[in-house]
């Protein structure tokens, strides 16, 4: 069972990222020698020490910052508002120090903030790594504080002891709470699109709450925030990802490496959301991200956001908007598109909707019998051309579905390296049409019935 919040704060770049992915067995957290690259509240789960099925949630927080001493670009202060929350939301918390640095006077502002809010604390004494960091430690016992632990999250050192006294207060603790961590089969959902075209307020609508950071600052999500979701009672997990620029464009290490994790998180999901600004329109880097989730055989839905924005509206403005999106992708012409405005609350339920329909293609397997009478048909309509070549047409012998996610289909015939490919486009969309794909691409394989190791791949 995973059961209790422990919650990691300290002043920037005392190693709070590297003890999350160190304690968590992940590289969920982006890792930098400069301060101030933790934003936004980053969920991760530890295994218990103890036993191999229990565990407790542990939760990544930005630096504390304060007016002297300021790494982010914002105005307002919101990565210390997600901070408080996290802290509020704890069981426990775990107060990291930098012991190469030593003692800071944020130090114990921190501390005293902690004591007046009366939380359960843990102090880690991190960076020990050597005898001279193991002497600089004890300048922090000035804080009035009994017990540290000393680690070297870089060097894996001390963790166990921390993991240990950690379960043993949470198991000390009454009425312990949990975030909602990833369901077993949860369907998971990647927004992704250049930077301030609005999918962290997405985000933030769809489930309810600030999950993640919201600002006019260009960039400003740079980890992957993880969030689970319940729809019609089935679980999803939303992950909104750092902006996407073309490769020319990036010139800072942080956003380089928030963008690979971008594009994992395409890799990974089961549906795609492309955000793009209804004023901006569609980009050529945003057709690029829709061919990238379209050579992955992924769902695509492309949401329009900031509709408001958007000029001069008459009543056939969005039908036009929507024909120009499709005329500029050209073969994925099939994808949905959904106008929405996050300022005004319009049509932001209906991403939902549309993306339950497309997981629910994406996952259909459809009998031998039906997919052979919809190919039948097709072929029956529309005769393919006669190939000079052997002087004869393509002769279709059968078809089955091998697979789901994506749905993958093969087709046996007597000439698979010669079809016209204006024929298997024909074929392709005929059989996502008759057979309820819906807006999904279908993955799809031509092979000689004589020639079983040769084949082809085709989809769309």
């Amino acid at each position: 069972m995973i059961a209790g919040i422990v919650t990691i704060v300290g002043r920037p770049n005392v190693g709070k990222s590297t003890l999350f992915n160190k304690m968590t067995r992940t590289t969920q957290a982006l890792i930098d020698d400069r301060p101030g690259v933790t934003r936004d509240r980053i969920f991760g789960t530890v295994s218990s020490v103890f036993s191999e099925d229990d565990g407790y949630s542990l939760i990544d927080t930005g630096g504390f910052e304060t007016e002297d001493l300021y790494y982010q670009p914002f105005t307002k202060n919101i990565v210390w508002e997600q901070t408080v929350q996290a802290i509020k939301d704890s069981d426990i918390v775990m107060m990291v120090f930098d012991a190469k640095v030593g003692l800071h006077p944020h130090d114990r502002q921190l501390v005293q903030f902690l004591k007046e809010l009366g939380k359960t604390v843990v102090y880690v004494v991190n960076k020990v790594d050597g005898n001279e960091q193991q002497s600089m430690a004890l300048e922090f016992f000035e804080l009035g504080i009994d017990q540290f632990f000393h680690t070297s999250a870089a060097h894996s050192r001390g963790l166990w002891e921390l993991s240990e006294h950690i379960e043993t207060q949470l198991q000390q603790m009454n009425g312990l709470r949990s975030v909602k961590l990833r369901e077993e089969g949860a369907t998971k959902i990647a927004l992704i699109g250049r930077p301030n075209v609005g999918k962290s307020s997405i985000l933030n609508r769809l489930c309810g709450e600030e999950r993640s950071l919201v600002s006019d600052v260009a960039g400003t999500t740079r980890d992957p925030v993880d969030t689970p979701l319940r729809f019609n009672n089935n679980p999803y997990v939303l992950l909104d990802t750092a902006g996407i620029r073309r490769r020319k464009k990036i010139f800072d290490r942080i956003e380089g490496l928030s963008v690979m994790l971008s594009l994992r998180a395409i890799e990974d999901a089961d549906v795609v959301v492309l955000v793009i600004a209804a004023d901006e329109g569609l980009s050529d880097q945003d057709c690029r991200l829709a061919s990238l989730a379209a050579n992955l055989f992924k769902p695509l839905l492309i949401v329009v956001n900031k509709w408001d924005l958007f000029p001069n509206k008459e009543t056939n403005t969005a039908r036009d908007y929507e024909r120009a999106i499709h005329e500029k992708l050209r073969d994925m012409s099939f994808v949905p598109v959904l106008f929405t405005s996050c300022t005004e609350n319009q049509r932001i339920h209906r991403i939902m909707t549309a993306v339950e329909q497309l997981a629910a293609a994406y996952a259909q397997r459809v009998s031998t019998a039906k997919l052979n009478d919809a190919l039948q048909l097709a072929v029956h309509e529309h005769t393919p051309a006669l190939l000079k070549k052997f002087n004869k047409r393509v002769k279709f012998y059968f078809a089955t579905q091998v697979s789901s996610k994506p749905p993958t289909i093969v087709i046996k015939c007597n000439v698979a390296d010669d079809i016209q490919e204006s024929y298997k486009r024909y074929l392709i969309k005929r059989l996502r049409s008759d057979l309820n794909f819906g807006d999904v691409p279908l993955r799809v394989f031509f092979r000689d019935k004589a020639e079983e190791k040769e084949n082809r791949e085709w989809g769309s």
